[in-house]
């Protein structure tokens, strides 16, 4: 009995019909003979391709491997960055305020030397000086107030040329009506150079009032004016008797611009 080994499926046995150990002739059938059960072989191909299997599957997971390193790197690497810049920023504030601050101090100190003082006043009416058009004012008491000037004998004293905006208002009541007199509004200055009055402002006020028993009437001037050092700025009135007492109604104020 043969096998041809090279066949790999299905097993096929050769019997030799002419053994000598029969008892029939040469050309007498032989005993039967019973093939013995052989172990599967796999194909070649078969074989080669669960290796191939494995070795791909080495691969990837080696792959995946380096990926997710790759990956865990790169994180670690943009964090560091982060917090470099981070730092980075802390510190060119710290020293930008640093180098700040002492400009700002100098700045402000500057400006604080520079900052010139206000000069204005506002004052409310006080009375009518006796004898004389000229009005009295209170430089303090209530809504009035001087700052960097100063008021002295119903006038207010200039201390620094330039130029000042003037207003004054008078409000005029009555029971009579002096048809035949005018009202004379007027603001004017006094300096030492020229010892006239010099007027600045000027309102005449022909008809004031009604044939009411009760009438009352205003007047305002107001004007940008240039003045020197030391002149003295007063008000007055033709008519004082006829102003109104009131400081929320006569008041005589100045600014500079």
């Amino acid at each position: 009995m043969q096998q041809n080994l090279s066949y790999v499926y299905p097993q096929i046995f050769l019997v030799d019909r002419g053994g000598s150990g029969g008892s029939g002739g040469p050309g007498a059938p032989g005993p039967e003979t019973t093939a013995l059960p052989a172990w599967p072989v796999l194909p070649p191909q078969l074989k080669q391709g669960r290796g191939g299997r494995g070795g791909c599957t080495a691969l990837l997971l080696a792959l995946l491997l380096l990926t997710m390193a790759g990956l865990g790197l790169g994180a670690y690497y943009i964090l560091r960055l982060q917090q470099e810049l981070t730092e980075l920023r802390q510190s060119s504030t710290s020293t930008s305020s640093r180098n700040l601050t002492p400009v700002l101090e100098k700045q402000i100190g500057l400006a604080v030397e520079k900052k010139e003082t206000k000069r204005m006043a506002h004052l409310t009416v006080k009375s009518a000086s006796r004898g004389s058009e000229t009005l009295l004012w209170e430089p303090v008491v209530g809504k009035a107030f001087t700052e960097g000037m100063e008021y002295r004998d119903g006038a207010l004293l200039i201390n620094e040329t330039g130029q000042y905006f003037l207003y004054s208002r008078l409000l005029l009541r009555g029971t009579t009506c002096p048809r035949d007199r005018a009202v004379l509004h007027r603001v004017f200055k006094r300096s030492g150079r020229y010892p006239a009055a010099i007027s600045l402002l000027e309102d005449r006020k022909l008809s004031y009032c009604s044939g009411e028993r009760m009438w009352t009437s205003s007047s305002y001037l107001a004007a940008v004016v240039q003045l020197q050092k030391f002149d003295r700025v007063s008000v007055n009135v033709s008519e004082p008797q006829l102003v109104s007492l009131e400081p929320a109604n006569t008041y005589f104020g100045i600014y500079k611009i």
